[in-house]
């Protein structure tokens, strides 16, 4: 006698029935969410919504975000990544909404909350949930950034700079792999400015840096994995407590930065990069002020009573180590691939550069890389073709209805602005997959609308490192340019990119040879 028929066969059955029906409810209840809203959106699948090709790695996420802006001309596009749904804007309008305006309905990105075993993951300035925790970081770390700060950190990067262009001194000619050529460059400049050390990778012994990069930054399938989860799975990264640095790279980071602090303290040694400032803001509150040798420690107002001290400096400097080497590389490596294949536009960003390291005696200064604005839209176009995150993603707090639209989400929905979508319209730039830094001149920029260019992100949350990495690049981009012409091993190659990388990257890298320049001045 069976539980329920008199078939055991039959009870089985309609065990397996019921519960694959309650299985794929569960997987489809979301599926008419933007259909229900009168949005357009495509038909998700079973499973995987629209994210199979980008969560199979079939496709790069950049690219993935790009393909569903390009899906519909109206101002939002519903996707489903898994069984959440996504907004898409597409408006440049109503993403200031979003980034600015609104911004306080806005403030956390869409990552997984981490655990308190993953103190880097969870304290670091881009994935802190915590809207209290952000914004008293951010408020402590902004004066490092500024002009007068990236001034004095100037000679630091400009050093590593001369250490490029000594090197390809000694591989002219030579078939050379471009991204790892400006990666090994922007270690040697971040580790001196974010770290206060002094190591150079074109040396032929392996630093511990290298080693530590290379477990960092290797895109293997089991790393892209764990960020794919990370940033669209947070379920699954909290089921399989997933961390955002190794511990082998945390164990690193905290060595590195409690050595430099003794050691400094120890010494009296004083040093115009990140630790230091991180040191004056554990002593004092804050860097203002820093040389004032009575300042007494400021009364922190701060809600989540959050410390500055511990692995909340610490995650700080893993954050700005690991975002700024690739992106600055990446961005370097572009520039050149992208110069390689117009050499016109080469001879001038040259001749620009040599013309104005003559007006200065030869030397490069922090003000005459401001004076290069040839080099700066030569960088923009780099970007915009290839931004080093291809999209931007908030998160909603609260229930928000788009100002002048019909369209109301819910609290937690998702957003994403895709930047490679945008910078890529031809409605917005003619003739979009062509290099062209005359976009970007004095008689040209203001025909951009606001907020369809927007590499580092824009509003409080945007890249704070943005301008250290802006002069990373160009020094190193001079210290190429002013010597040597930058040539493609072939025709204009065909560059795709990476799908298992989150950051922007080129499949396969970037072969480039590196000879000697004309003097035009």
């Amino acid at each position: 006698m069976a539980l329920v028929t008199s078939s055991w066969f039959t009870d089985i059955l309609t065990l397996l029935i019921v519960t694959l029906s309650i299985v794929y409810y569960f997987l489809t209840s979301t599926y008419n969410y933007w259909k229900n809203k009168n949005i357009p959106y495509e038909k998700p699948t079973l499973i995987f919504g629209n994210f199979y090709n980008a969560v199979t790695f079939q496709q790069n996420i950049t690219d993935f975000f790009a393909d569903q802006y390009r899906k519909t001309k109206e101002k939002f596009f519903g996707l489903y990544i898994f069984r959440r749904p996504y907004l898409l804007i597409r408006d440049p309008e109503l993403a200031k909404y979003v980034l600015i305006k609104d911004f306080n309905n806005f403030i956390p990105r869409t990552s997984a909350p981490t655990y308190k075993d993953d103190p880097l993951g969870e304290y670091n300035l881009f994935s802190m949930k915590s809207t209290h925790d952000w914004r008293f970081i951010r408020s402590k770390l902004s004066p490092i950034f500024s002009s007068g700060k990236l001034r004095n950190m100037f000679p630091l990067v400009n050093e590593n700079g001369e250490n490029l262009n000594g090197y390809l001194k000694n591989h002219v000619f030579e078939t050379l792999e471009g991204k790892s050529v400006c990666q090994n460059y922007t270690t040697d400049a971040i580790v001196s400015t974010v770290m206060g050390l002094s190591v150079n990778s074109f040396k032929d012994e392996e630093t511990e840096f290298d080693r530590i990069s290379k477990g960092l930054f290797t895109v293997t399938l089991r790393r892209a994995t764990e960020l794919m989860f990370f940033f669209f799975v947070p379920f699954l990264s909290r089921l399989l407590r997933l961390k955002v640095f190794s511990e082998m790279g945390s164990q690193f980071y905290r060595n590195l930065f409690w050595s430099a602090v003794k050691m400094r303290q120890d010494n009296n040694i004083k040093r115009p990069d990140l630790i230091d400032a991180l040191i004056t803001l554990k002593n004092y509150g804050t860097i203002e002020d820093a040389d004032n040798k009575e300042q007494k420690k400021e009364v922190v107002s701060n809600p989540s009573q959050l410390k500055l001290d511990g692995d909340v400096l610490v995650a700080q400097i893993a954050l700005f180590y690991a975002a700024g080497l690739n992106t600055s590389s990446a961005a370097m490596s572009f520039t050149c691939y992208s110069l390689s294949y117009n050499p016109e536009i080469q001879i001038k960003l040259r001749k620009e550069i040599q013309t104005v390291l003559a007006r200065n005696g030869g030397k490069l200064t922090y003000e005459s890389v401001f004076e290069m604005k040839y080099l700066d839209c030569c960088f923009k176009e780099t970007l915009r073709l290839y931004p080093s995150l291809g999209y931007l993603d908030r998160e909603a707090l609260d229930t928000y209805t788009f100002p002048g639209t019909n369209l109301t989400i819910e609290k937690g929905t998702p957003v994403i602005i895709s930047l490679a979508g945008m910078q890529k319209d031809p409605q917005y730039f003619k003739n979009p997959d062509v290099y062209d830094p005359e976009r970007f001149n004095d008689e040209n920029k203001d025909k951009i609308p606001p907020y369809v260019f927007m590499p580092f992100g824009d509003g409080p949350r945007n890249c704070i490192g943005a301008r250290l990495g802006q002069l990373i690049t160009k020094v190193g981009l001079i210290n190429i340019l002013k010597d040597y012409e930058v040539v493609t091993v072939a025709s204009k190659p065909l560059l795709e990119l990476n799908p298992k990388a989150f950051f922007t990257e080129a499949k396969g890298g970037i072969s480039l040879q590196f000879k000697p320049g004309t003097v035009y001045v």
